[in-house]
């Protein structure tokens, strides 16, 4: 098992399509909220409480992007001995839910495909649909994600 409570997930064929994972636990800060928002995204209900309630948000709200990099932090920790060699980028994000200060993030996973690259000979691609959920178990956020992942060795 590794830290995540998963199995050693280490190689492609170590993915399975339909297998299905939850997993993290990350506590939304206000003063780390704002940090990254000035510097990466900085409107009005991103950096200020009273701009935030003044535009009917209810309080101040998280940056989008700041949710998919809370995501990939959450799936780093849950599959840390991946090996991966990159991700070609994700398919698809969407933000359906405002996310507050205070709220806890976890995410649920499945994976959607999984295929040996003809392109790329020894990596596979790890096709993985995720939703990011609050504690109410609200999706804040889907998205589709790609990872090519090293093939296991042959044997010597």
């Amino acid at each position: 098992m590794s830290e995540s409570g998963y199995p050693a997930f280490c190689w492609f064929e170590d993915f399975v399509v339909g297998q299905q994972f939850q997993y993290g636990a990350w506590e939304m800060e206000r003063d780390e909220m704002i940090a990254f928002s000035e510097r990466f995204d900085p409107e009005p209900f991103h950096v200020d409480e009273a701009a935030a309630e003044a535009l009917g948000w209810g309080g101040l709200i998280a940056s989008g992007p700041m949710i998919g990099a809370i995501w990939r932090r959450l799936s780093k920790d849950a599959f840390p001995n991946v090996e991966t060699v990159i991700s070609p980028g994700w398919d698809m994000i969407k933000w359906r839910r405002p996310v507050y200060v205070g709220d806890v993030l976890t995410a649920k996973s499945h994976i959607t495909e999984a295929r040996q690259l003809e392109s790329r000979p020894g990596e596979g691609l790890v096709k993985m649909a995720n939703d990011v959920v609050n504690q109410k178990d609200e999706t804040v956020m889907l998205s589709v994600a790609n990872w090519f992942v090293r093939c296991r060795p042959e044997p010597e």
